[in-house]
């Protein structure tokens, strides 16, 4: 047993020496090294896009394979046959093998290009900042003017609510004073005035008796005279503004005219 031991210490040992020993390098396997760097790089840069589409295709994947499920499940839960209840059989535990644990490979460190910032490159970032400071800037003055304008229109709607219950109280005070004036005039009504009529006496009629230039003489029905010259003033004629013997007419304010009667005529 302690020989078969020895054996196997010494065939370990010779293929470790075996491993550690490396043969020399040649320019050919150089160059192809220096190749294979370049297409590590290459797929290195590569990486992210292959990832993505692997990605894009996993989750694809999941998608179609989550449909399918549901679509068999629905299917086949509408063809279920209902079983009895059975005694579960104890299952035995199966041996659980032992993980084999393999050494990962070292992939080479590769220097990545430090990418230099030029000033035209800075120059725009910070203009690009600056014109972002002076847009926050203008938000903030505009969300203040908001923020006036809100409190504003809150106090502009109390006092129009403070107004609308002063013109309610308002009408009611007045409509109560209407129903009280309705019912004062209802129980307080004005007897009736009789109306005075005045009786109205007729103006007498004149005519001409006798006339000469600037003054006539003129008699009434009921046998009065009277004798008046220009600028007199008779009752219901007015005043007497021509006499004119010729024509045989007296013209008075009031526009009747005086003339001689039928019967001297």
């Amino acid at each position: 047993m302690a020989d078969q031991d020895k054996d196997q210490y010494n065939d370990e040992y010779h293929f470790a020496d075996l491993e550690g020993i490396s043969p020399p390098v040649t320019d050919e396997e150089a160059a192809a090294e220096g190749t294979n760097t370049e297409a590590v790089t290459e797929r290195r840069f590569s990486e992210p896009s292959n990832i993505r589409r692997n990605a894009l295709i996993v989750v694809g994947i999941i998608l179609l394979a989550m449909i399918l499920y549901k679509f068999l499940g629905s299917y086949f839960s509408d063809r279920k046959i209902p079983v009895k209840d059975a005694t579960p059989v104890p299952e035995q535990p199966k041996p659980v093998p032992q993980p084999v644990i393999t050494p990962t490979p070292v992939p080479p460190v590769v220097q990545q290009p430090v990418v230099q910032d030029s000033p035209q490159i800075e120059q725009k970032i910070s203009s690009l900042e600056v014109g972002q400071q002076s847009m926050r800037s203008e938000v903030e003055t505009v969300n203040a003017q908001l923020g006036g304008l809100n409190t504003n229109i809150n106090n502009l709607t109390a006092q129009i609510a403070q107004l609308n219950q002063i013109i309610n109280t308002l009408n009611a005070k007045v409509d109560a004073q209407a129903r009280e004036i309705e019912q004062l005039t209802i129980t307080r009504k004005p007897k009736p005035v009789k109306k005075a009529i005045r009786k109205v006496t007729p103006a007498p009629k004149y005519y001409i008796q006798a006339v000469i230039p600037g003054r006539a003489w003129l008699i009434a029905p009921n046998g009065s005279t009277l004798t008046v010259r220009e600028g007199s003033v008779l009752p219901g004629y007015g005043t007497v503004k021509l006499i004119d013997p010729n024509q045989g007419r007296i013209v008075t304010s009031s526009g009747q005219m005086i003339r001689f009667s039928q019967a001297d005529s």
